[in-house]
């Protein structure tokens, strides 16, 4: 008789802590749209994505611990997991993701900053020495102009 309360009541609690996990990947979704802003098209990608991760998970879940059977109590699980998750919990953890994910990207923008830095140096270097060359060009061409487009040597006639 105790085997038969266990295992459903050993499912359910688990179903809770599946609510959990999957409203705790979201967050990361959440956290990572937070602090790199994109369009309603990626968004609509990145949730697409999430929800066919969530269903291959589910699946996997049910097969695994419930063998392929639907209960209800595997979606009141779920719904109290997430509930409880959303209520308790994601406020901290998507703060705290915002902060890493933020650490993260001003590593990124210090690792980019240091490798254009000398590239934009050399870029401008060259247009100037360009605009610089350019200008003693333009002078060559209207001395050449002036004496009547002969170069600077004499020739000789014969």
């Amino acid at each position: 008789m105790q085997e038969v309360v266990t295992a459903p009541l050993m499912f359910f609690l688990s179903s809770i802590l599946f609510g959990i996990g999957l409203l705790g990947i979201y967050d990361i979704l959440r956290a990572f749209r937070a602090v790199i802003q994109h369009g309603l098209f990626f968004t609509a990608v990145e949730d697409i994505l999430y929800f066919m991760f969530v269903a291959v998970i589910s699946f996997w879940f049910l097969c695994t611990y419930n063998h392929g059977e639907l209960r209800g109590f595997f979606f009141i699980g779920i719904f109290i997991g997430m509930f409880l998750y959303y209520i308790k919990i994601s406020s901290y953890v998507i703060s705290w993701l915002i902060y890493f994910f933020s650490m993260i990207t001003n590593i990124f923008k210090i690792i980019y900053e240091i490798i254009t830095k000398p590239m934009i140096s050399i870029q401008r270097n060259i247009k100037w020495r360009l605009k610089k060359e350019k200008k003693n060009v333009t002078m060559a061409l209207k001395k050449q102009t002036k004496r009547g487009g002969q170069s600077g040597t004499k020739e000789k006639t014969k």
